[in-house]
């Protein structure tokens, strides 16, 4: 919960300077005891100092997966090979999993389709079948952002 309590103070304070601070500081407080009432399964520490190379890739990700779907829109003609594929979550549960199940969403190609009942399964819906990459990729950032250990193998 501390981390959080910094990283929302950091943010308020880039958004509106000292300003205000005293309401910042209970603003980032309730923003911080509200994640933590609502994070569920067992606590994975993040590593503050590895953020910022998880939010360029998640802006970037986001940048590129709109703009593709704005070309998609305005060429509807692009070629598309659509599919289901099932990816195993071996992400621990609670922040790190719930972390990929929701940010897939927004890689260029991908949506979460579904997620098993015991969680350790995901449904992924692509417009490529090479947007596959981008899913193996943001799984390799949140282990690195939560200090896992790498993906035992490379399969699907």
């Amino acid at each position: 919960m501390g981390q959080a309590l910094v990283v929302l103070a950091l943010i308020w304070v880039a958004l509106n300077g000292l300003d205000g601070w005293w309401l910042g500081l209970l603003a980032a407080s309730a923003g911080a005891v509200a994640g933590a009432m609502l994070a569920s399964g067992q606590p994975h520490p993040w590593r503050p100092h590895r953020l910022a190379g998880f939010a360029l890739f998640f802006l970037v990700e986001s940048f590129k997966g709109g703009m593709d779907v704005a070309w998609r829109a305005l060429k509807p003609d692009l070629p598309i090979q659509p599919e289901f594929r099932r990816y195993r979550l071996d992400l621990p549960g609670g922040q790190p999993r719930t972390l990929m199940v929701s940010v897939i969403s927004l890689l260029p190609g991908t949506l979460s389709a579904d997620l098993s009942d015991d969680g350790r399964e995901l449904v992924v819906h692509l417009l490529m079948p090479e947007a596959m990459d981008s899913v193996s990729r943001l799984d390799r950032r949140i282990r690195h952002l939560f200090s896992l250990e790498p993906r035992e193998s490379a399969d699907e």
